[in-house]
This record gives structure tokens, C-alpha cells and sequence, in this order.
């Protein structure tokens, strides 16, 4: 279906509306009532732009993944160097589930019947990889880091990572989010050992 540039605003402005009512009430408990309702229409407007309450949230987790990405690259090109990449991309993965809450919960759970979702957290994982290892190849050229084998490296890291989630986000606010990464980082970076 083409739509005009009017239609694909109004299919964008659902699509927001969408992102906070999942945020509000979950996948499983959002209707298509409650979309229509935030958006201020009547269901039937709702379905003209979009088949199910899938496809709405597929589109949802779709816009959420396109910022995501973009405030990612946008963090690392902003700096030179390596260590403070790193930094950069961990903080803002950990900011994920507040600012992209619908992307993160649908990329840490498993929705098994939901090939879109399984698609793009596929992609998603393979991007964070390739993101990964080319801020430590990056890393390596400049002299900042001194790796044997990048893939391994970015393996290790990105699962330091992903378990440094629930262990930082979970359990308490944070005030001190920054320094406390500085400090796992080092520990990533350069080790325990006494050298």
C-alpha cells in the first residue's frame, strides 16, 4: 500500500502512540482498542494502516531498533578514541531498556512466534558483533589495545555486557552508573592480573 505524505505521517504518529502504550501495558496486554484510543481514532483508522497488533508492534520495534542504531553510531563517530567508544556504547546499551523499552524487552525475551522479532533481533545481534569488533580493530591500528583474536574479544565483551544488565539495571537505581562501568571496563580491558 502506497501512502501519501500525509498517510505516512499519520502511520508515524500511531506508531509513537503505539511505543507508549506497549511501554505502558506490555505486548500481551495492549489492544488495538488502546492504540486507537491513545491515538484519538476510532479502531477501523487504525486498521487501515495496519493488519494486526503485530504488524503495529512490529513497526514499533522496528522504528525503536532504526534509533537505536543511529544514537550508537552517532555516540562512537563523535570520539577517537577506542577506550571511550566502548564506554560510549556500553552506556548507551544500558540506557536501552528506559529510552528503547519496547526494542529491549523484545530483544531479551523470546517471542517464538513472532518471526519478525526473531529476524531482527538475528540482525541485531550480528550488528552488535560487527560494532564491537570493528571499535576493537579500530582500537588495535591506533596502538590502544593489543588483542589476539577480535572475534573472541567482542564474543567476550558483548557477554560481559549483556550479564553487566542484570546485574546494574535490575536491582537498583543507579546514580553512579558511569564510574561503576569505568571500573568494569578496566577490569575488561586490562584484566585483574598484577603485571
Amino acid at each position: 500500500m502506497k501512502l501519501s505524505v500525509k498517510r505516512k505521517q499519520e502511520r508515524i504518529r500511531i506508531i509513537e502512540t503505539a511505543r507508549e502504550v506497549f511501554k505502558k501495558y506490555g505486548y500481551k496486554k495492549a489492544t488495538m482498542n488502546d492504540i486507537a484510543f491513545a491515538a484519538g481514532k476510532a479502531k477501523s483508522s487504525v486498521y487501515y494502516y495496519f493488519k494486526s497488533k503485530d504488524e503495529v508492534y512490529n513497526a514499533v520495534i522496528f522504528s525503536e531498533a532504526k534509533k537505536y542504531r543511529e544514537k550508537v553510531l552517532q555516540s562512537i563517530k563523535e570520539l577517537e578514541n577506542p577506550e571511550l567508544q566502548l564506554k560510549a556504547y556500553v552506556l548507551i546499551r544500558l540506557q536501552t531498556d528506559k529510552v528503547f523499552s519496547n526494542f529491549y524487552h523484545a530483544m531479551n525475551r523470546a517471542y517464538k512466534n513472532n518471526l519478525f522479532v526473531k529476524h531482527l533481533k538475528t540482525i541485531y545481534d550480528n550488528e552488535e558483533f560487527y560494532i564491537f569488533s570493528s571499535i576493537l580493530e579500530n582500537g588495535i591500528k591506533k596502538g590502544y589495545f593489543d588483542i589476539y583474536d577480535i572475534r573472541y574479544a567482542a564474543v567476550g565483551i558483548v557477554t560481559a555486557m549483556r550479564g553487566l544488565e542484570s546485574t546494574l539495571l535490575y536491582r537498583y537505581e543507579n546514580p553512579e552508573i558511569e564510574k561503576k562501568i569505568d571500573n568494569i571496563l578496566k577490569i575488561i580491558l586490562y584484566g585483574i592480573v598484577k603485571r
